[in-house]
């Protein structure tokens, strides 16, 4: 990305691969970007780099967008232009965005959107992947329930247990399942099954806080941060129409736009985006690779997104991806990402 950056490539692809601007995906933004294994890192960055990438963009002329102006963009059919858009989006709905990147918006006026799941908020679902990171931090061996143990006393043992144990959880349990076997896990190491408050996401009186932010949208992320395409297709539409209703319920406005949890091919597809527009959302996103494109109106259930995370922390990288360079590469030469 250095390379296409400072050769000039990433300028020049943008007019073919750039389309209409992008969606941003954020999830924690915070000082504090370690995580105890160093393996959940990239899902934070730093308030001030998202200060910078935010900087960057107002130079260059971006112009910032809510995600109901994006929608009705593509819907009416808009055409690449002089200008180009950027629609910011963060899932999940941690406390740090609240706390460390409301801030950041308010300073450059921009216009972001929050996926909220009621089920983390309320308790019902738990961040796992943060809970089975701390799992293995402190212990020297884990072992699923009836199942395969590992050893972790070295660091590349413990990293080798986290994503066996990821592997595990997304891939062999169901849905339903994961919860209960991560408790049973943690009170056998002697530990509660959730994350400290400072790592958790906002309560519901922060949330109605930061949505009376004018710059601020709550968007819908299903009620238990549940893969769907693992699910039945009536508990997808419990999930998704229930998530909406929890949210207007103790907001007092429903939301209009939907985030897949997880995002990829893996957990969303074509029945997932039918579903979301009979439902009556306006829009739905993924976590797929991509830039916006005029042929995106076709298909505003299945959105893309560019991931601006703690892997890719410098901003030479945010402009590479924002361009729409890294596309092509990230899925097989295609331009365009739909369903």
């Amino acid at each position: 990305m250095r390379l296409a950056w400072h050769t000039g490539f990433a300028s020049h692809a943008r007019a073919r691969y750039g389309g209409l601007g992008c969606i941003v995906m954020l999830h924690r933004v915070r000082p504090d970007c370690v995580s105890p294994l160093g393996v959940t890192r990239s899902l934070s960055i730093t308030p001030d780099f998202l200060d910078t990438v935010l900087s960057s963009l107002k130079e260059e002329g971006t112009e910032f967008i809510a995600m109901d102006e994006m929608s009705e963009r593509l819907s009416q059919g808009a055409r690449p232009g002089a200008g180009r858009f950027v629609a910011v989006t963060l899932d999940d709905g941690y406390g740090d965005n609240l706390h460390h990147a409301q801030p950041v918006f308010q300073k450059h006026n921009v216009p972001f959107t929050i996926y909220a799941a009621p089920g983390l908020v309320e308790g019902a679902a738990v961040l796992w992947w943060e809970v089975v990171e701390q799992l293995v931090a402190r212990s020297e061996h884990v072992r699923i329930p009836g199942g395969p143990e590992w050893r972790c006393r070295t660091m590349l043992q413990k990293r080798t247990a986290f994503h066996a144990l990821m592997r595990h959880f997304s891939y062999v349990l169901s849905e339903v399942e994961q919860l209960p076997v991560l408790r049973q896990m943690c009170a056998e190491a002697g530990m509660i099954c959730g994350v400290a408050a400072e790592r958790d996401v906002m309560s519901w009186r922060e949330l109605k806080q930061i949505a009376g932010d004018p710059l601020c949208t709550i968007g819908a992320h299903t009620v238990h941060h549940y893969n769907l395409r693992k699910l039945p297709p009536e508990l997808v539409s419990i999930e998704m129409e229930q998530s909406a209703d929890m949210i207007e319920d103790r907001l007092g406005k429903r939301p209009r736009h939907f985030a897949y949890p997880y995002g990829s091919v893996k957990a969303a597809g074509r029945r997932e985006a039918r579903l979301a527009a009979e439902l009556g959302f306006v829009s739905a996103v993924t976590t797929r690779h991509g830039t916006i494109h005029p042929e995106h109106r076709a298909s505003m259930f299945s959105l893309p997104r560019i991931s601006i995370n703690g892997r890719f922390q410098k901003l030479v990288y945010a402009q590479t991806m924002m361009s729409g360079a890294t596309t092509p590469m990230a899925n097989a030469g295609r331009r365009v990402i739909q369903a």
